[in-house]
């Protein structure tokens, strides 16, 4: 059914025809004449420009209705993922087999939303051959899975190949199971393909030098030249051949081998001078950068100081300082405290104890006295102490005995040991280190303290006697390019070459006499407590002959480096001078720091070293 309508608007022809109605009006268009070339639907335009939707159309006819939903989902409900992609893959099935039916099913299962199977169903009778491939291009998952099973009837023969590879060397089992029927022969044949470490015999070979060990051995060892020569004086009536020689035994020879092969791995080195004296660099300028820090052990607090003053001599059991500080918190936060102080990089520990104030128009200073760390072991942080050795000690165990209950040690260096008997030692009175320093000295010797590991060592006033100084290597050598002040004097007296040492209730009594002189000019007598041993004896001997003779005292004054470190008494020192080089025993340390208002640093050592002229 087709309508056509015409009518004119403004002189021209529109269709189809456009309806216009007012709002409220219903219009109901009939049609009773059917129309032959009837085309459906039948459209209506109504309203300008607009489209009005088609009316779908009612089929009575049976049939399949599929309804299609554009609309996304909000949640997808299966994800296949592809983790590799195939081309193409080829099945190809041969059937060679005489059978009246023979069917073939090939099963694929991957991660998708079902199961897909290919079905191939091929029934003939007695062919030749027969050959049907079947190609399937896919997109192949992670994993498959394939399933293949024949079923024939007496197969002539029959031949399967099975590979297993693996990536390890661990025992494997491999089942494998093969059914068929009437079969005439069967082979079955495995390889196993590895991919990893070989499994084989291991053979270790030592190479390089082998270790040190003993060998022992009872074989014979011929003389140190490694031949020997027999000579028979008589000869013998019944000559034979061949001659045997018996030899008895030889004992158990031990020798320890060093190791090595040709080159000896353990040579014997020659004896190594460790005593190299400490010289600085001679340079055309110094550049010197001072820095000064002080902290307070307890707590790292650091103490803002202006001055300090630190001096050390031979017979002094401590140092002693004098300290400067920036102002009234800084000297309280010291006072009795265990400060630390660095100077260009060297370590000072001492305490800080008697505490000072002074009061000028327009300045107000605060200073302090103290002593280094080895204080502790004397008053008033120990009390007097009373001691006598009831039975027989060592020099070191006495000295060990006055600090027992202390966290110092005490060592003795370049001091032979020996033993004092029950009772002939005893101090009363005395702090714990003052006890020490007085023993030491009986004996000719000093105290010297390692603040930092809290060590005591006694060492002889004179490490090398002045008669033997001009062989001996220096400890530190200075010359005069560091050398900022440099003055000296000398000091005249009897150069004596003996004297008598003695005990007091216990003891020895010596004559020591210097080696290539007659004796005969003797210095004052020495009697003491500790002089129960000939080592004592000559101890105190030698030390009491060094002082004597004409002396030159030097003072000078040094810089502090890196290669110019904090002298410490009793150190053999070599000073430069031109060409001439002497050397001497230092007897005093003094080491100064002071801070000017602008902030320069100025940091220097005064040393005091005597030279003996005799």
């Amino acid at each position: 059914m087709k309508l056509c309508f015409t009518t004119k608007i403004n002189g021209e022809v529109i269709s189809p025809i456009s309806l216009r109605f007012n709002s409220g009006i219903d219009l109901k268009l009939r049609f009773d004449t059917p129309w032959i070339n009837a085309t459906s639907p039948v459209k209506l335009r109504f309203g300008d420009g607009e489209v009005t939707p088609p009316v779908l159309p009612r089929d009575n006819t049976i049939g399949i209705e599929c309804g299609i939903t554009w609309v996304k989902p909000s949640v997808a409900e299966s994800r296949l993922v592809i983790a590799e992609r195939s081309q193409n893959l080829e099945v190809d099935i041969v059937s060679q087999w005489r059978q009246n039916n023979s069917e073939i099913a090939l099963l694929s299962s991957w991660a998708s939303f079902h199961s897909k199977g290919v079905t191939y169903s091929a029934p003939w009778q007695i062919k030749v051959q027969t050959r049907t491939d079947l190609a399937i291009v896919y997109i192949t998952p992670d994993k498959h899975d394939a399933q293949f099973s024949v079923d024939w009837l007496s197969s002539p023969l029959h031949q399967v190949n099975l590979l297993a590879a693996w990536l390890d060397v661990a025992p494997h089992q491999l089942d494998s199971s093969v059914n068929w029927r009437d079969a005439e022969k069967h082979v079955l044949s495995m390889v196993f393909s590895y991919h990893g470490q070989v499994c084989d015999d291991e053979t270790a070979i030592t190479w390089g030098p082998h270790a040190a060990r003993w060998i022992c051995s009872t074989h014979y060892r011929p003389p140190e030249p490694g031949l020997f020569t027999l000579r028979f004086s008589d000869p013998w009536m019944q000559p034979g051949a061949p001659l045997v020689l018996r030899f008895s035994p030889s004992p158990k020879y031990c020798y320890f081998d060093d190791g090595g092969g040709l080159i000896d791995a353990n040579p014997s080195l020659p004896p190594i001078d460790f005593e190299i004296p400490i010289e600085p660099q001679l340079r055309r300028a110094y550049i010197m950068q001072p820095t000064i820090d002080c902290i307070r052990v307890s707590d790292s607090k650091r103490i803002v100081i202006n001055s300090v003053s630190l001096n050390h001599s031979r017979g002094q059991y401590s140092q002693a300082v004098s300290i400067g500080f920036s102002s009234r918190i800084d000297a309280e936060n010291a006072e009795n405290q265990l400060l630390k102080l660095s100077l260009n990089g060297y370590d000072f520990y001492f305490i800080c104890e008697e505490k000072a104030e002074s009061k000028l128009f327009g300045s107000h200073t605060f200073t302090a006295n103290g002593r280094s760390r080895s204080a502790e072991l004397a008053t008033p942080y120990e009390l007097p102490v009373s001691y006598t050795n009831s039975t027989g000690r060592s020099f070191a165990g006495i000295l060990s005995d006055l600090i027992q209950y202390s966290p110092w040690s005490v060592s003795l260096n370049g001091v032979t040991d020996f033993t004092i008997p029950a009772g002939v030692f005893s101090t009363s009175g005395k702090s714990p280190l003052e006890a020490i320093n007085d023993a030491a000295e009986q004996v000719g010797c000093m105290v010297l303290s390692d603040d930092a590991t809290q060590t005591l060592t006694v060492v002889p006033r004179w490490p090398t006697v002045p008669w033997l100084m001009s062989g001996a290597n220096a400890d530190i050598t200075v010359h005069e390019a560091v050398i900022l002040a440099h003055s000296m004097k000398e000091t005249r007296q009897v150069l004596c070459n003996s004297v008598w040492i003695r005990g007091e209730q216990q003891g020895v009594s010596c004559q020591v006499k210097r080696a290539g002189t007659a004796g005969n000019v003797n210095a004052a007598d020495i009697s003491n407590q500790l002089i129960v041993d000939n080592q004592a004896a000559r101890t105190a001997g030698t030390v009491a002959l060094a002082d004597t003779g004409k002396k030159r005292i030097h003072n000078i004054s040094l810089p502090i480096m890196a290669d110019l470190p904090p002298l410490t008494v009793g150190m053999l020192v070599g000073v430069r001078d031109g060409a001439s080089l002497f050397k001497s025993v230092c007897d005093s340390v003094n080491i100064s720091a002071n801070v000017s208002d602008a902030g320069e640093i100025s940091i220097e050592q005064a040393i005091t070293v005597i030279e003996s002229l005799e």
